[in-house]
This record gives structure tokens, sequence and C-alpha cells, in this order.
């Protein structure tokens, strides 16, 4: 018997093989899922911030950040061997301002 959908609980698809014990789709806190995703940003604002315009001759205008969810619920960055592409997980853009018209 199926269980009613509740708005206060979300599914997640963890990386963890369905043969381990316990993987699969794990059931998490919608809020504790948002106080993850909250801490997650202000780690990475403290990194943007450190960031700077030009690289070079180059203008940085964007960030990107790929990161995965895991089955407690923890926001983690993708990093060396993994393909985003071959995940789920949340894809996070981050875009400086526009400076058109100012003169920096």
């Amino acid at each position: 018997m199926e269980r009613a959908p509740d708005k206060n609980t979300i599914w997640v698809v963890t990386g963890e093989p369905m043969a381990i014990r316990g993987g699969g789709p794990k059931e998490l806190k919608v809020d504790k899922l948002s106080l993850n995703v909250q801490i997650f940003l202000e780690q990475m604002n403290s990194i943007l911030e450190q960031t700077p315009d030009t690289v070079g001759k180059f203008q940085l205008d964007e960030f990107e950040v790929h990161a995965e969810v895991t089955a407690q619920g923890t926001i983690a960055m993708l990093g060396t061997g993994v393909q985003a592409g071959a995940t789920g997980g949340l894809g996070f853009v981050f875009r400086r301002p526009s400076t058109m018209g100012n003169n920096k």
C-alpha cells in the first residue's frame, strides 16, 4: 500500500548502489534539506567573494557548481573523477551582476 505524498518530505535518489544495504531512494525532511542548501550557499558565497573579476585577459562572469545530495541530506560538491552528467544532483550557476553602464 502506497503512502500519500507528504509536503514535509522529499525523495532523494542517492549515488549509493541499490545492492548495498539501505541503498536506493531516501526520504528526507524538506526542512533539513533546505537548511543544508542554505549552509552550502553561504559557503559558496565565502568562496565567490574572493574570486577576481578577471583572470588574465578574460572576464569571469559566471561560476557553475554541481553538487550531490547525500543519503543524510548533506550537500556535497562533485570533485575530480565524478561525471556530473552521470548523476542527478543540484546545479548552481552564480552570475555577476551586469556591469553595463557602470564605469568600473
